[in-house]
């Protein structure tokens, strides 16, 4: 395609017929390295939209200014998650004049869109909660508890995955004072341009079974 600019005039064809080719060249490699970037930073997002349980629709990551992504999953059934909803609650609030979009996830087959409606509504919820039946959520982020938080930057990178703070040292042994408090730091972190001290740390809830086995 390249000797086109001889034809078209761009360039005398014989003499300067090679640097017309070595331009091409260029040209394509340039185009080539830009359209790879692109799609490198959307399949970071492997899931780019989900419904709540009330049936909205929500785009991770597209409105301006955003920050940062987090999304929190979540046991209905589960003791630990049941009493993380105050404190979620409040993270959840501060997000939102953050830059921050805050989600809960509801995960799994073995919970009805009823019942995920249900538990939004007993334990009174304030940031949506995303009903993610079939499990593209899940597959994704490969949760391993509940509750379990990930933070995610703009363009779907992680920035942090694990507890929400100390509170719980083990199921059913909460501590009487919270000393370290991951999320928010990671979340504060995002908003500002930084990386999160930790990347992870442990979570600590019930087993998150939802996955088949070698999915």
């Amino acid at each position: 395609m390249c000797p086109f600019f001889c034809w078209l005039g761009f360039f005398p064809c014989g003499i300067l017929h090679m640097f017309a080719l070595k331009l091409c060249l260029f040209i394509l490699v340039v185009i080539a390295a830009v359209v790879g970037a692109a799609e490198t930073s959307h399949t970071l997002f492997r899931v780019r939209t989900a419904r709540d349980t009330a049936g909205q629709s929500h785009q991770f990551g597209v409105s301006t200014p955003t920050k940062a992504i987090v999304l929190v999953f979540l046991g209905p059934e589960c003791p630990v998650s049941q009493r993380y909803v105050p404190e979620l609650n409040r993270i959840a609030a501060e997000a939102k004049t953050n830059s921050i979009e805050f989600f809960g996830v509801i995960s799994g087959k073995s919970m009805t869109r009823t019942q995920a409606v249900e538990f939004v509504k007993e334990y009174a919820i304030q940031y949506p909660v995303l009903f993610d039946e079939g499990l593209a959520l899940a597959r994704w982020l490969r949760p391993t508890h509940m509750p379990e938080a990930f933070v995610l930057k703009p363009d779907g990178d992680r920035l942090y995955r694990g507890r929400i703070d100390d509170w719980f040292q083990a199921p059913g042994k909460a501590r009487g004072v919270v000393q370290h408090r991951e999320l928010r730091d990671a979340i504060a972190a995002a908003r500002a341009g930084k990386l999160p001290a930790k990347i992870f740390a442990p979570p600590v809830g019930c087993y998150f079974e939802e996955l088949p086995r070698g999915d």
